[in-house]
């Protein structure tokens, strides 16, 4: 089935009588992954997954989109299951910002990806890390001037289970990033900057939490090299990855050495459908 078939399917079957079906587009990108640790040699997946997405014009400015991702594994061929697998959501936006609710990518991930890019990496350096979260809501504003902000609420089924608050201060030369979660039980807080110079992207992070250890984190990109250093509470761990342009296709190569585990190397090949 091509693509405008499977995006003809997926609209039809979310059609509804009242409703205005939006014309849906299929995306997807696979990364398998062939690995060696400790003289073992491992099929692995490298975050593979398909989706579908629609943005439909509201008027006055206004407009809602909608995705749904399906997480693949590419050693065996199944879907993944369980919660924040990938990104569930319907948003709202125009000139006053953006509401978005359902399973999508937590506001911690500003800092964190600063820092936090190589495949195979731990990010131990980002002790309050929260990737995809569930039942949430996030609300950002526009941004003003170099400076954004984002709210971000989480339910539990009886109360707020956690919120976070993020920003984001442009300066041109200089990237800075910061981000705050309160669990209840514990609170995290990151920080990030970047720069480049000479083509060269230098990065840093710190981040601490009430209960537990804090973080540091380093990274550098020279001339496509990418490096990574994390610690957390005295465990380091250094990653690298490079990247080759296959002319349709990007294969990438990486070395892990988490402290505590033989290093690994692998080869990620990384195609978009």
């Amino acid at each position: 089935m091509n693509k405008k078939l499977l995006a003809a399917a997926v609209a039809s079957a979310g059609a509804v009588p009242g409703g205005v079906a939006a014309d849906a587009s299929f995306y997807g990108s696979l990364k398998p992954r062939i690995q060696v640790q400790d003289s073992d040699i491992t099929f692995k997946d490298g975050a593979s997954r398909i989706g579908w997405k629609s943005s439909t014009d509201m008027g006055n400015g206004n407009s809602v989109s909608g995705k749904v991702e399906l997480g693949l594994d590419m050693s065996d061929g199944h879907i993944n299951t369980g919660n924040t697998s990938r990104v569930t959501t319907v948003s709202f936006g125009g000139d006053w910002g953006s509401a978005t609710v359902g399973s999508q990518w937590s506001v911690m991930t500003g800092p964190d990806w600063v820092t936090c890019v190589n495949s195979g990496s731990s990010c131990a350096g980002h002790v309050g890390y929260q990737g995809r979260v569930a039942d949430s809501l996030v609300i950002s504003g526009p941004a003003v001037g170099p400076l954004g902000l984002s709210i971000q609420m989480e339910a539990d089924g009886s109360d707020l289970a956690a919120w976070a608050v993020a920003t984001g201060l442009d300066l041109g030369s200089i990237n800075i990033q910061a981000a705050y979660r309160d669990t209840d039980t514990n609170a995290a807080t990151e920080v990030a900057a970047s720069t480049t110079v000479a083509g060269m992207t230098l990065a840093a992070g710190f981040s601490s939490q009430d209960v537990g250890d804090d973080g540091n984190s380093l990274f550098a990109n020279i001339s496509g090299l990418k490096l990574q250093y994390d610690e957390t509470g005295g465990d380091a761990d250094l990653s690298a990855n490079y990247d080759v342009d296959l002319g349709g296709a990007t294969m990438r190569l990486g070395v892990i050495d988490n402290e505590g585990s033989e290093t690994a190397v692998f080869v990620q090949w990384m195609y978009n459908l």
